[in-house]
């Protein structure tokens, strides 16, 4: 076997080992990187819908708190144009202002002044700091708002109190959110996201979502952990009989918004999985395939410039063996030719004296 040979054939045997490696190792390998992308994919969605949605109804706690600030100093008129203000957001029904003993002294559009709204759970929540109230039915302005509706409107509800100069509670500022646009936002947030959505209630029961539940929540591990209040991420078999890669965020909160007891939990379908994975694998491949090349490449560079030069020398010393007349030619391509070239130009010329 010629030295070029042995070359070719150690860099072919290289390169089919390397390759039967890749083959038994590469599945495992992309499925374990593709998991943990699809993860981390629906971690990242979920917790940016939850980020997103606390921030927008932070705002609306910013401006109640602003609010709460101003009241005491305005008269009646001018707060109702304060509060008409921030009812005109879209996602904000009313807020309005109750004395400690529960009567609306002042509201948006005017609705539910002079009532008694010391039964509501955002007054006397409010009494008492910052307060929210989860998904609830109207009562109050149902018969304001919407009188002739055949289903019942439906809010969430922010509260703080509102305190004197002097720092003693005088009354209670509330606001009320169309549950509608929640549902809205979740749904466009989800859509935007490519993600399915579960808001989950503190008692466990899910109070919106993107696409129907079937089967009971209490089947599915990522609601059940949303239900328990724990962080999650992981792969499972919904009731519809697919697979999915759900995040559970447990608690969706910013800064100093008061909590709703929600947790949020996305899904993704584990069909990107599957198809994450098959780009993986050709990407290895494709990798593998030009490592090979290059590799080959770089073999025939050492036999073109490196192994031929030696290879003419060792034909010259062949010759000189048979007495023919043969000067070696002067190789610069590595140390070693240098050396055997000068090697056979001693031999020469000594067979030239003798």
């Amino acid at each position: 076997m010629t030295l070029r040979t042995a070359i070719y054939a150690c860099m072919a045997g290289g390169i089919l080992v390397l390759s039967l490696a890749i083959l038994y190792v590469l599945p495992n390998f992309a499925r374990e990187i593709t998991s943990r992308e699809i993860e981390r994919t629906a971690q990242t969605r979920t917790e940016s819908l939850a980020l997103g949605l606390a921030r927008t109804l932070f705002d609306d706690w910013e401006d109640l708190s602003r609010l709460a600030e101003r009241i005491p100093t305005l008269e009646p008129e001018f707060a109702r144009v304060y509060l008409d203000g921030v009812a005109s957001s879209g996602r904000v029904s009313w807020v309005g202002y109750a004395g400690t003993n529960g009567i609306v002294q002042v509201a948006s559009g005017g609705l539910l002044e002079g009532e008694d709204v010391s039964p509501r759970r955002w007054f006397s929540g409010g009494l008492n700091g910052g307060y929210a109230v989860d998904v609830h039915e109207a009562v109050l302005l149902q018969r304001l708002l919407a009188p002739d509706a055949t289903e019942a409107l439906r809010f969430i509800d922010l509260s703080l109190p509102v305190t004197n100069a002097a720092g003693r509670t005088i009354g209670v500022l509330g606001l009320h959110i169309d549950a509608d646009w929640l549902e809205g936002f979740l749904a466009e947030s989800a859509a935007v996201r490519d993600l399915d959505v579960f808001l989950v209630a503190a008692n466990g029961q899910v109070e919106f979502s993107t696409v129907e539940l079937e089967g009971a929540a209490g089947e599915i591990a990522a609601l059940r952990a949303a239900s328990a209040g724990t962080a999650m991420v992981a792969e499972e078999i919904w009731p519809d009989g697919k697979s999915y890669v759900s995040a559970v965020v447990p608690e969706v909160g910013y800064r100093t918004l008061p909590s709703f007891g929600w947790r949020l939990v996305g899904r993704v379908s584990a069909d990107s999985l599957a198809a994450t994975e098959a780009h993986v694998v050709r990407h290895i491949i494709g990798l593998g395939l030009a490592a090979a090349v290059i590799f080959m490449l770089a073999a025939f560079a050492f036999q073109r410039f490196y192994l031929r030069p030696v290879e003419r020398l060792i034909a010259t010393a062949e010759r000189m063996s048979r007495g023919e007349s043969a000067y070696p030619d002067e190789i610069r391509s590595s140390r070693e030719g240098e050396r055997l070239a000068a090697a056979l130009v001693r031999l020469q010329s000594r067979q030239g004296s003798g």
